[in-house]
């Protein structure tokens, strides 16, 4: 056996001090809590413009018939539906009163 000295110098304590340190910051460090903030109202811009016009709402059409043979995506259907119907309308907008304003068609 070789003597070994229990006492370190100040500069190897400080070494090893720095190689046991993390490399990164904990994760904690990366974010930030803001739900307070979350739970604030936010409080709208007043130079926002404001909306115009009635507020528009999605009405209901007519049922589709039960096809057994369509195809497996929506733009396939579409495409054999319009092919097979090209003066069905497939879309139409309708004014304030709720009488049709513009049909569009799928021959269209």
């Amino acid at each position: 056996g070789v003597p070994v000295s229990s006492r370190v110098s100040a500069k190897i304590q400080q070494l090893v001090n720095t190689l046991k340190r993390p490399k990164r910051p904990p994760l904690r460090e990366f974010f930030v809590d803001d739900f307070e903030e979350l739970l604030e109202v936010q409080q709208p811009d007043p130079n926002q413009p404001k909306p115009e016009g009635a507020q528009m709402l999605a009405m209901r059409g007519e049922q589709l018939g039960v096809v057994t043979n369509w195809p497996p995506s929506l733009e396939a259907a579409l495409q054999r539906w319009g092919t097979i119907s090209p003066k069905a309308p497939c879309l139409t907008t309708m004014d304030t009163n709720g009488k049709p304003l513009y049909v569009l068609t799928y021959g269209e």
